[in-house]
């Protein structure tokens, strides 16, 4: 039996309608607040109590944190995943010190921490953190390269002679939003036939997020096309020539191994995480972070590759994928680990 507990965005009838158990949960993510977070972890603390599950499996911080501790106080296990150190190891801001304690505690009390690339992985050990023994590598979340695959594109072509290059994810301004729409800018007035798409979601709970008035702004100034949320991004990447994440820090990004898994060419940054999906000049590109000059140079270079030179990167970003990240390959290491524990 798996029962699922998280904040409804949306997607508990599909849950449910799979045969899951759902039960709804406030999470703030918007700061450190002592009351509400106490209030959160007492909140974990009485579902566990009631449902006494076997293994509770924690994602995002503060369920990395606080369901860690209600897990220990009611005797069940439990398994942590840092898919990447946000905001706040990246600028080290103030509470920084405050954050690194409150990992310690829910490191300690899992029994496994998963770590999505070597850098999050070692700086936890290195800062005492965690228990070398007690930390797992794994590549990312996985993608199912069956439902990511370039057969599903089949007619989606676009015939305007443009080229395109599609951002998907979270609209945050550590996702690089800044540095993409500066890049932009500058290719466009190089190459001004070039479309710079955004698709995703506005995300208010989160610190760095980029606001739709912002976003709406950069459209009306015609320098990038907003198409929102979507349940599929699938058609998106189909159409699209190219995909990018310039990011400042991440896991390992979904959006750029999806992308890859569907044959298409990927530009991203030298920053933890990202550099794991990407060979330079053999399926894609990296620049520095922060540099949109750099960035709109890379936009420049893959425009001017011969279409079958894209393709090859293209296969090769598939078979990357298929290799290392492939779906079942993380999810075998997830049941194993549980196997262990629960043995």
């Amino acid at each position: 039996d798996v029962i699922f507990c998280a904040q409804d965005n949306g997607y508990a009838d599909e849950v449910i309608n799979k045969g899951f158990s759902f039960i709804p949960l406030v999470i703030d993510r918007k700061g450190m607040n002592l009351f509400t977070d106490l209030k959160q972890a007492i909140a974990l603390y009485r579902i566990y109590r009631k449902e006494r599950p076997d293994i509770a499996v924690h994602y995002t911080p503060k369920p990395n944190i606080y369901g860690a501790v209600a897990a220990a106080l009611t005797g069940v296990p439990c398994i942590d995943n840092i898919s990447g150190l946000g905001y706040l190891f990246i600028k080290k801001s103030p509470v920084y010190q405050l954050i690194k304690f409150l990992y310690k505690i829910g490191c300690h009390f899992a029994r496994t921490t998963f770590f999505q690339n070597k850098d999050d992985l070692n700086l936890f050990v290195r800062k005492g953190i965690i228990n070398r023994n007690k930390a797992v590598l794994v590549n990312g979340s996985g993608v199912d390269t069956n439902f990511f695959s370039p057969d599903f594109c089949g007619s989606l072509k676009r015939d305007d002679g443009s080229f395109v290059f599609l951002f998907t994810g979270r609209f945050l301004w550590d996702k690089g939003l800044k540095e993409f729409v500066e890049a932009a800018g500058l290719t466009r007035q190089k190459y001004p036939k070039t479309q710079f798409w955004l698709v995703g979601i506005i995300d208010p709970g989160n610190p760095a997020a980029v606001g739709l008035e912002t976003i709406k702004r950069w459209e009306k100034e015609g320098i990038i096309i907003y198409h929102g949320e979507v349940k599929d991004v699938r058609p998106f990447i189909c159409m699209s020539d190219c995909v990018v994440l310039p990011s400042y820090r991440e896991g390992i990004p979904r959006s750029l191994l999806e992308a890859s898994a569907m044959a298409k060419p990927i530009i991203t940054t030298d920053a933890i995480g990202c550099r794991e999906v990407v060979d330079e000049g053999i399926n894609g590109f990296y620049v520095p972070v922060k540099d949109a000059q750099a960035l709109a140079d890379s936009f420049s270079r893959m425009i001017e590759l011969k279409p079958e030179e894209r393709l090859r990167m293209g296969k090769a970003g598939r078979d990357k994928v298929k290799k290392e990240f492939e779906e079942a390959i993380v999810v075998d290491v997830y049941l194993k680990e549980i196997e262990r524990i629960l043995s």
